[in-house]
């Protein structure tokens, strides 16, 4: 197996089909991002992983913060988003990444949401293939408060930015039913979804929000609706929703990269008491507390 050198890094960025329609993060023009070395790719364990590019980013202090980006959005046919997700992720495990902040392109469940609103989800209902567990059996997770409340206040606070800059509507809650795609649901699915809870369907946010946790890291995420699920309505447009993604792709592109530049130096989101160490005596496992030591810290 060809193993790639994988840069260290405590910050990495995954894009979705938000961002998809640029080179990201080349493509933005932003100054204040620096090329350290070209994507790459390498042999894992679970697969070759997709592309990660690894970049630093100006600080207002005048220092810099580095990263791992990783595009994801269609990223390769022919292989499960899921499989491509544990495979990314063992990338940052082995880079030593401790905060993740990731976008993606969702459809509204409900006539709340409409297309063009930003949303920072505050829960998920996992429906793709479960692929938990590989890069850290010795540790189970627990999925109390999914996604980093620091985290979390970062990107909202970009998002409220964004959505002021775009005169339309933003959210700091809903509950993301992430699917495996890459075909669009059946008004029936749809259906089902809403009735067990879910406000949006997407593509992506799971495994990684899973996968984050596994390996000791944070995670948030926001979410741009692109159209209405099917079902919703009549008919929803998807020439709107090709739209939507060629027109906000670089103000979505600038949002990731201003929260990587807010996020705090020192972590005190408590994320690491959800990850226990299991520890067998006998017949039996006992889930013990993981110490929060600063190798699990940025």
């Amino acid at each position: 197996m060809e193993m790639a050198s994988i840069p260290r890094s405590a910050h990495a960025i995954v894009g979705g089909s938000g961002t998809s329609a640029i080179d990201f993060p080349e493509g933005l023009g932003d100054t204040r991002v620096r090329v350290v070395s070209p994507p790459i790719a390498t042999d894992t364990p679970f697969g070759r992983s997709p592309e990660v590019a690894h970049i630093a980013v100006s600080l207002p202090d005048g220092g810099e913060r580095d990263a791992l980006v990783a595009p994801m959005h269609a990223w390769q046919h022919g292989v499960r988003r899921s499989s491509a997700a544990l495979a990314l992720f063992w990338v940052f495990q082995q880079a030593g990444v401790r905060r993740v902040i990731g976008e993606s392109g969702a459809g509204s469940i409900t006539q709340h949401f409409r297309p063009r609103d930003l949303v920072v989800p505050h829960d998920v209902i996992d429906l793709t293939p479960q692929v938990i567990g590989h890069l850290d059996p010795a540790h189970r997770i627990l999925m109390r408060n999914p996604f980093c409340p620091e985290l979390r206040a970062v990107v909202w606070e970009g998002t409220q930015a964004l959505a002021i800059s775009r005169a339309t509507r933003c959210f700091d809650r809903g509950i993301l039913a992430t699917t495996e795609g890459t075909r669009f649901e059946t008004a029936a699915e749809v259906s089902a979804y809403a009735r067990i809870g879910a406000d949006l369907v997407s593509s992506g946010v799971c495994p990684d929000v899973f996968l984050a946790r596994e390996i000791g890291a944070c995670y948030a995420a926001m979410t741009l609706v692109l159209n209405y699920a099917e079902g919703v309505r009549p008919r929803w447009d998807y020439e709107l929703l090709e739209e939507i993604i060629r027109e906000d792709a670089l103000s979505l592109g600038r949002l990731l990269i201003d929260a990587l530049v807010q996020t705090p130096q020192a972590s005190a989101c408590g994320c690491a008491t959800y990850r226990k160490r299991v520890e067998t005596a006998g017949a039996s496992a006992l889930m013990t507390d993981v110490a929060v030591s600063e190798d699990i810290r940025v």
